[in-house]
């Protein structure tokens, strides 16, 4: 019921944002100016993320005695974009069962993967986020500053949530034991500097490469923003995606980027506008490169979405 009910919220917000460009569309009219050439330029790069993402599980998923193919990760990343959307979540659990049948991954470190992916997004969105507020944009007025705290929380929780070692508890519950597989798992990535190095220096390139995407539509509508602001635009983004108050942070994102666009001086209904067109881009990428790669898994091994409903249905991957 409250996956469910985030649904609601997330879809009753989008409407209110449908709403209030609605009302300034007088306004908005004349800047939806993205062409061909701009869309072609946004897919490839999107293109590119999802490999650097395949990348990222391959790399994480190695210091846990796990050698995923390059090949499944990049079709599993794919399906998960599309099936995340489904209700309750369905490509994050479709994603465990599959690590868990063909890698013999189990669910408490498929957990570890999800933190690490998590927190090492917020780490690299957060800090570089203080860097342009706090370099680029000053912190002159109350907006910024509350900005660069938010980063600044963020950037302090993640790296004490990685790195602080936590005792391994000790005994044959099975709650403990799922504790513990998961510290260990946490303790062996944690260790693997190299690993690290590599999952952060790709992520990174993500990281760029969703503020290049918010730049590019804005320099399509004719609105001129620092390249830092896109950059404070994009790590928000970033932070909202792992805050999970409705799916894919929807509505939740292009609210959060509409008032960051205030601080960086743009009208909150333009960044509004540019994250909604931001997300129809990725609804579309997920519906047609995502559909085509979860025909192909379906095919290829149907079991794979038969057990993950069945797991689902019995909660046994909550």
């Amino acid at each position: 019921m409250i996956k469910w009910i985030k649904y609601v919220i997330g879809i009753a917000i989008f409407c209110f944002l449908l709403w209030y460009l609605y009302g300034h569309w007088g306004e908005l009219g004349l800047l939806f100016k993205l062409g061909f050439f701009e869309l072609l330029v946004i897919y490839f790069i999107s293109f590119i993320a999802i490999l650097n993402k395949a990348g990222v599980v391959k790399i994480i998923l190695k210091p846990m005695g796990v050698t995923a193919l390059f090949g499944d990760m990049f079709l599993v990343q794919n399906a998960c974009l599309l099936l995340n959307y489904v209700p309750m979540k369905f490509g994050t659990f479709f994603m465990a069962n599959y690590l868990k049948r063909h890698y013999s991954l189990k669910y408490s470190r498929f957990g570890t993967f999800s933190f690490y992916l998590t927190f090492m997004l917020s780490v690299i969105a957060s800090l570089t986020g203080i860097i342009a507020v706090i370099f680029i944009y000053g912190l002159a007025d109350i907006r910024k500053q509350i900005l660069a705290g938010v980063f600044l929380l963020c950037f302090i929780a993640s790296i004490f949530l990685l790195f602080v070692p936590l005792p391994i508890p000790k005994g044959k519950s099975s709650p403990v034991i799922i504790l513990r597989d998961f510290l260990l798992g946490r303790s062996a990535v944690s260790k693997d500097m190299r690993a690290l190095f590599l999952a952060v220096s790709l992520l990174f390139i993500n990281f760029i490469i969703s503020s290049i995407r918010l730049g590019i539509i804005y320099h399509s509508m004719g609105i001129r923003v620092h390249p830092a602001g896109f950059l404070v635009l994009g790590a928000l983004g970033y932070i909202m995606m792992f805050i999970n108050l409705t799916p894919g942070a929807l509505g939740i994102r292009e609210l959060v980027l509409g008032a960051g666009a205030v601080v960086l001086g743009v009208p909150p209904e333009v960044g509004i506008t540019v994250a909604i067109i931001d997300r129809s881009i990725t609804l579309i990428w997920a519906f047609v490169v995502g559909g085509a790669c979860v025909v192909w898994l379906r095919h290829k091994s149907p079991l794979d979405f038969k057990e993950t409903k069945l797991h689902f249905s019995s909660k046994d991957l909550i």
